[in-house]
């Protein structure tokens, strides 16, 4: 643009990012996605990609000139920065998921395929970019877990992709985010967030927890095994099972967008 940069910092650590300067526009304004991505293993490597997610709009029409640098409404898309912004649209409805300055991800897909977008090629390339992604800190984190996990099933990570797709239809990471914001300003985000939360809670096998009911059924079974004369008692191990699959039933029966397993493939002709 031929715009002049500030000096970089030589004494302390930065980032540099490489500035997209032909994004793919929605009715003329720049967008990203949030995707949500759970790792539950490292070795071997498990990411379960959320189906839905939320496309986040800039307020002002994107134009590229050195003269509209400075315009962060313009050129930045987080929703931290636009809600400050008097043309900022709020979403609240969550059936209109196409309102606003905040859609959701199945919107976004109905606009691009509405003008004749190859959809389906372009979120193949995602899937790749979170898996490359993934695959280039997976040496530094299977060291961490090595060091400080005993098991590889004792924990998993839930993971924010901020995507930006250019006008020639490839994805750009942005960031991401290890610990994604969950709060839900909008009907549209706790929609999608909260059944987020319901599937990544099933897929983690997470069961309901009552302390109380918990400790009353620990000490039933401390006199059971004592009557027993030390005869295991099977009580806690068949109420678990029971707990488990009425919740699995409960999950079954819930209609929402689930998650699905991304893995390479092969890049596009």
């Amino acid at each position: 643009t031929g715009a002049q940069l500030p000096p970089l910092p030589l004494d302390e650590p930065c980032v540099v990012s490489r500035y997209l300067t032909n994004p793919l526009l929605v009715d003329g304004f720049k967008f990203d996605m949030r995707l949500y991505v759970a790792v539950t293993s490292y070795e071997p490597l498990r990411l379960h990609l959320y189906e839905e997610g939320l496309a986040r709009f800039a307020t002002e029409k994107y134009h590229n000139s050195r003269y509209c640098l400075a315009n962060h409404y313009m050129h930045l898309t987080n929703y931290s920065v636009n809600k400050n912004n008097r043309n900022f649209v709020d979403n609240l409805d969550a059936d209109a998921d196409d309102y606003g300055n905040k859609w959701s991800l199945t919107a976004l897909k109905r606009f691009l395929l509405k003008r004749g977008m190859p959809v389906e090629l372009v979120f193949r390339r995602i899937d790749d970019l979170i898996t490359k992604t993934a695959i280039s800190i997976e040496p530094h984190v299977l060291s961490q877990l090595k060091a400080s996990m005993q098991h590889r099933g004792n924990c998993f990570q839930l993971l924010g992709f901020d995507v930006i797709i250019d006008d020639a239809l490839k994805p750009w990471l942005l960031e991401v985010n290890l610990g994604p914001s969950l709060a839900a300003d909008t009907p549209l985000d706790y929609k999608i967030k909260s059944t987020m939360l319901t599937d990544l809670f099933t897929l983690c096998a997470f069961q309901p927890f009552d302390k109380r009911q918990e400790s009353e059924l620990r000490r039933r079974q401390t006199g059971s095994e004592r009557l027993s004369r030390g005869q295991p008692a099977h009580a806690r191990v068949v109420e678990q099972q029971q707990r488990v699959a009425a919740s699995g039933a409960q999950a079954g029966g819930a209609h929402h967008p689930s998650s699905r397993v991304v893995g390479p493939v092969a890049p596009a002709p």
